[in-house]
């Protein structure tokens, strides 16, 4: 008699197939990984494929070194290359400030305004900067010897300015005859009608004369007890019918402020 049974459907031979190899299996791969750990094949394998990437991330840091090095480098030669342009700028505006210089001294020359005796100095402060009419130039006892107080100081040949007040080592302060409350004794016009002239300040003078003497705008006024330099040039002229004197105003034919040589005579 054939008996047959029926099979259990819940029961999975595939699976119990599966997990009866993997068992085994999963064991073999754990010792071979112990194996090739400890023999170092794990080691030098995993190396091979790790090499590269390692070698890759040095050249790239390498490389941004490098980078940024180079940077550094150009941004210095360009700050470098900026001061020494600002530099050369500056020498070339000294040089042309020279050349302007030596352009005015040949234009005193050539039209015979320096006195071959004279010593010329530059005027370093005007008197702008200073409470009176007084300059200083860059003349001292170093310098010249023989500079002393008093010695006449002219613009050119013919004009003078004032005279020597304080020699040091460096410098050279000289008081222009304009500084207010100064008199010096002059001569106006053709008539070279004597009078005493007294510092306004800013390179005018005053004088007062007999109002019957005739003055006129553009007369030319002369030092007397000093030599006879020109001293300046009548500007206005004031009179009044009630009063028997009349007022000259007169300046200097350079304008004080912006004098930049000199001339000492010695």
């Amino acid at each position: 008699m054939k008996m047959n049974y029926l099979r259990d459907k819940s029961y999975n031979f595939s699976q119990a197939k599966q997990s009866s190899w993997k068992k085994p299996t999963g064991i073999v791969v754990i010792i071979l990984i112990i194996y090739l750990w400890g023999s170092g094949i794990f080691v030098n394998t995993s190396s091979f494929f790790v090499y590269p990437y390692l070698k890759l991330s040095g050249q790239l840091d390498q490389n941004f070194s490098d980078f940024f090095n180079s940077q550094t480098t150009l941004l210095r030669e360009n700050k470098k290359l900026k001061i020494d342009n600002e530099s050369l700028q500056v020498k070339i505006l000294q040089l042309e400030n020279i050349e302007v210089e030596n352009t005015r001294l040949r234009g005193l020359k050539d039209t015979g305004g320096v006195d071959s005796k004279a010593i010329l100095g530059q005027v370093i402060i005007k008197p702008n900067h200073l409470p009176y009419d007084e300059i200083i130039i860059d003349l001292g006892k170093k310098q010249v010897s023989g500079l002393k107080s008093g010695q006449l100081v002219f613009a050119d040949k013919k004009v003078i300015l004032g005279q020597v007040d304080l020699v040091s080592d460096s410098y050279t302060k000289i008081k222009l005859y304009s500084t207010g409350g100064v008199k010096i004794p002059v001569v106006v016009g053709e008539t070279v009608t004597p009078g005493i002239a007294e510092g306004l300040g800013a390179g005018n003078f005053s004088l007062t004369l007999p109002r019957g003497i005739d003055v006129k705008i553009g007369d030319q006024v002369k030092t007397s007890i000093v030599g006879s330099y020109i001293l300046g040039y009548v500007a206005n002229v004031y009179k009044n019918t009630n009063d028997p004197f009349q007022k000259v105003i007169f300046r200097s034919p350079y304008n004080i402020f912006d004098l930049e040589w000199v001339q000492l005579l010695p």
